[in-house]
């Protein structure tokens, strides 16, 4: 027969000491991780807040050019910064995929922006890429429901301060629209924070063809 042998008070005190420190040492781990991510939270959104204050893009007029399939919007930037222009939307189009433009087509559709100084068009603008900071406020705000159709990048375009004085930015969106219909479209810029980019503020118009 086997003789079992009974653990001791003290062992088994010094156990449960060891399990509930081991225990505490991953909670507070969890506690510390958790706090840090609602700081860093808290410190983009305190960011983005910051920077969509300082904006001051105006959208000027949004039209369509029907011999051309082009949707053109003309946006003057009034602020003393650049200002980093994202995706666009044009909401009533018939597909979820067909409504959302970003710059140089990264994703979904294509959309060109120029700069227009002293009367004089300019090339169409480099888009600069950056990495993405948020997935889920893409998703959401940009109403997409297939992940896999967007990338850990996107890309955008910077424009520089300029106003009715020295000059204005050109949108130009290919896409065919319908007559005799309104078109509800919005405009997002993006903010760079810790070198991600992040949705930072809404801009409406619509157009009437």
């Amino acid at each position: 027969m086997i003789n079992y042998k009974s653990i001791s008070p003290v062992l088994s005190a010094i156990i449960l000491a060891a399990t509930m420190i081991a225990l505490g040492i991953v909670i507070l781990m969890w506690i510390s991780g958790y706090s840090t991510m609602v700081i860093k939270q808290s410190q983009i959104d305190l960011l983005r807040s910051e920077q969509a204050a300082k904006e001051n893009l105006v959208i000027v007029h949004a039209t369509y050019n029907s011999s051309e399939s082009n949707v053109l919007i003309y946006l003057l930037n009034m602020g003393y910064s650049e200002v980093f222009l994202g995706p666009i939307r044009i909401i009533e189009l018939p597909s979820a995929n067909y409504i959302i433009f970003t710059p140089e087509g990264i994703w979904f559709n294509d959309y060109r922006a120029k700069a227009v100084v002293n009367s004089t068009e300019e090339d169409s603008l480099t888009a600069l890429t950056m990495s993405v900071g948020e997935v889920s406020e893409y998703l959401e705000n940009l109403e997409i429901r297939n992940l896999s159709a967007i990338t850990d990048k996107i890309k955008v375009y910077a424009l520089e301060p300029y106003n009715e004085i020295n000059g204005y930015y050109r949108v130009e969106i290919p896409v065919k629209l319908n007559s005799n219909k309104t078109y509800r479209v919005e405009v997002w810029t993006i903010v760079n924070i810790y070198g991600k980019a992040y949705l930072c503020k809404l801009y409406t118009t619509q157009l009437t063809t």
